[in-house]
């Protein structure tokens, strides 16, 4: 056996060999990493030296610019080395909001290529460019040039990247909309637009372009449109020239106390390309009107109307100025197929010819005199008709309109206007129908299926039976349709099922419920074409305590949809099926 004083030996041999074998391997891998280091200096420090031989400058024509207006990417390339340098590029992307001029001016992307650069020589290339959009920004132009350097020839294309920027100001053409703060409804009010080039070169083919919303009606311009009753062609506008203007005439009808936007947008040509240069909008309030107006149906502004019911409107009317209104006239225009005009109850004059209800002070005297603050109402009656009027598949979604206007010649003296009117309209929706029909047969070859048994039912012998649901749409479009119903006691779902759409009753044995989905069904479908129709096939075996009665076979027949036209629930129920009610024989 080796003794303690070997033992420690030997281990300090084995451990001193550890260290020599980690220690060639630090020594191996800090050598590697030298040479990686170096040759990555190599590299940028002969990139460094490359370019000191290889100068490239980048600016602007100019600092700031107004938009619209061209301005140049200048690039200055120069060549210091004894040897020239192999295929130069340069390429640049714009920022957004530029575009080049020129042959380049539908792209953002430009790729130069300039062959050799002799040595101790130069190139300039200017590159125009237009900023159109951005007020008060700074945009930023990045141009990288690339070459293969003397010494190296195509094995290493370096690059040089450089930067500038340049500052956006306002629009090259100024524009600017002026109008009222405020206006009244159905009161005519002027906009004047103003235009001028206030830079140092001419705008060609310069375009105008109005944008109205829905509740403006224009009536004239004192420059015609060139397309519609929105779009001016100006043409060319040369710098520094007298500032030009047009002005337009209109009205709004829309809810008082709101608000209405009209927004101008100038836009220019640059290289046969449009180029939006400016928008300005106006934002101006409706007023409240001396003469309010409004109207309820059964005291709702929302109420939603059936097939054959009675319908109370009411036009509620209050003097908002500070002057009394004399001889106030209210006219009320009815449209729509589903009013019954012949079951019309009212006070005022009716116009059967145009469907006009007039109130004035001949049928009612109170609008003799209308005192400041004062309100008061008129109303009427009328019908809806029992059914619904469809003669085409395109007879759907039935809607009762009442538009009111209120008028006196009397005119607050802050109204420019010949006399004070306002309007009012009420749109009330016509809820859909839709009817679900349920039938037992015994005799029934047109099915497709054969029913067994004997007619009427024997006890204890089992005969068959086909129920045919028929579901009949009418005015507007449904969703979500369910029908449900269950087989009574003694009878069997055989298996037999068919329809005409996608889908067919399915049939729950636990709990004897039949149920048919169906996602949608349009109107007038069982109305002006065919209806949709299920048909399935049971089997009824009638006890001894049945004999000599009618035999219950199916439940009522429950029906439920959504109204797509006013978002209501439909609903309708078929009588529940016995063996003799019902049944054809």
């Amino acid at each position: 056996m080796l003794s303690e004083k070997e033992l420690n030996k030997n281990s300090e041999i084995s451990t001193s060999k550890k260290i020599k074998k980690i220690g060639r391997w630090v020594f191996l891998l800090l050598v590697i990493g030298g040479l990686i280091i170096l040759t990555i200096g190599g590299f940028y420090l002969y990139q460094y030296f490359t370019s000191r031989d290889v100068i490239f400058s980048l600016r602007g024509s100019v600092s700031e610019t107004l938009l619209g207006v061209p301005f140049n990417v200048e690039a200055d390339i120069k060549n210091n080395s004894s040897n020239p340098i192999k295929e130069v590029k340069l390429s640049m992307v714009l920022p957004e909001g530029a575009v080049f001029v020129g042959e380049n001016v539908e792209k953002n992307i430009l790729n130069l290529s300039f062959g050799d650069l002799e040595a101790n020589t130069s190139l300039q290339e200017k590159i125009p460019v237009v900023i159109f959009e951005n007020e008060q920004a700074i945009k930023n132009f990045e141009v990288v040039i690339s070459y293969f350097p003397p010494s190296l020839g195509p094995k290493a294309r370096f690059e040089q990247k450089k930067s500038f920027e340049v500052k956006t100001r306002e629009s090259g053409i100024e524009l600017d909309l002026v109008a009222p703060q405020k206006v009244l409804n159905n009161e005519e009010f002027e906009i004047e637009i103003q235009y001028q080039n206030i830079s140092n070169i001419d705008f060609s083919g310069v375009e105008l372009e109005l944008e109205y919303p829905e509740v403006f009606t224009f009536k004239e311009a004192t420059v015609k449109p060139s397309k519609g009753n929105n779009v001016w062609e100006i043409g060319d506008l040369i710098k520094n020239s007298q500032k030009g203007s047009l002005i337009i005439k209109g009205y709004v009808l829309s809810g008082e106390k709101s608000f209405f936007e009209i927004k101008g947008i100038l836009s220019i040509k640059i290289s046969g390309r449009k180029l939006v240069l400016g928008e300005k909008n106006t934002i101006i309030n409706i007023a409240p009107s001396p003469l309010s107006l409004s109207i309820l149906l059964n005291n709702q502004l929302d109420y939603v109307v059936s097939t054959g019911e009675n319908l109370n409107y009411k036009i509620a009317y209050r003097n908002n100025s500070e002057t009394g209104l004399n001889d106030i006239v209210i006219k009320a225009k009815l449209s729509g197929e589903m009013f019954d005009f012949a079951s019309l109850k009212t006070t005022g004059f009716f116009n059967s010819a145009t469907n006009i209800i007039t109130w004035n002070v001949a049928n009612t005297p109170e609008l003799r005199f209308l005192n400041s603050g004062v309100e008061n109402y008129v109303d009427f009656e009328i019908k809806t008709k029992k059914d619904y009027p469809i003669k085409r598949v395109s007879d759907k979604d039935f809607n009762l309109k009442i538009d009111a206007e209120i008028s006196s010649p009397t005119v607050p003296y802050y109204v420019d206007s010949d006399k004070t009117v306002n309007l009012a309209e009420l749109n009330a929706k016509v809820v859909g129908k839709i009817v679900i029909e349920s039938n037992a047969f015994f005799y029934d070859l047109s099915s497709g299926f054969i029913n067994k048994g004997s007619f009427p039912p024997k006890v204890n012998m089992p005969t068959n039976f086909t129920i045919h649901w028929i579901i009949a749409n009418y005015s507007t479009d449904v969703k979500e349709v369910g029908i449900r119903a269950f087989l009574q006691s003694g009878v069997k779902w055989t298996g037999q099922v068919k329809s005409n759409t996608e889908t067919v009753p399915t049939y729950n044995e636990r709990t004897q419920e039949i149920v048919w989905n169906i996602d949608r069904i349009p109107a007038t479908k069982g109305v002006v074409s065919a209806p949709i129709e299920a048909i399935f096939q049971i089997e009824v075996t009638p006890n001894i305590t049945q004999l000599n009665r009618l035999i219950p076979l199916l439940s009522e027949t429950f029906l439920s949809a959504v109204d797509e036209f006013t978002g209501l629930k439909l609903e309708s129920l078929a009588p529940a099926l016995n063996s003799g009610q019902n049944a054809i024989q």
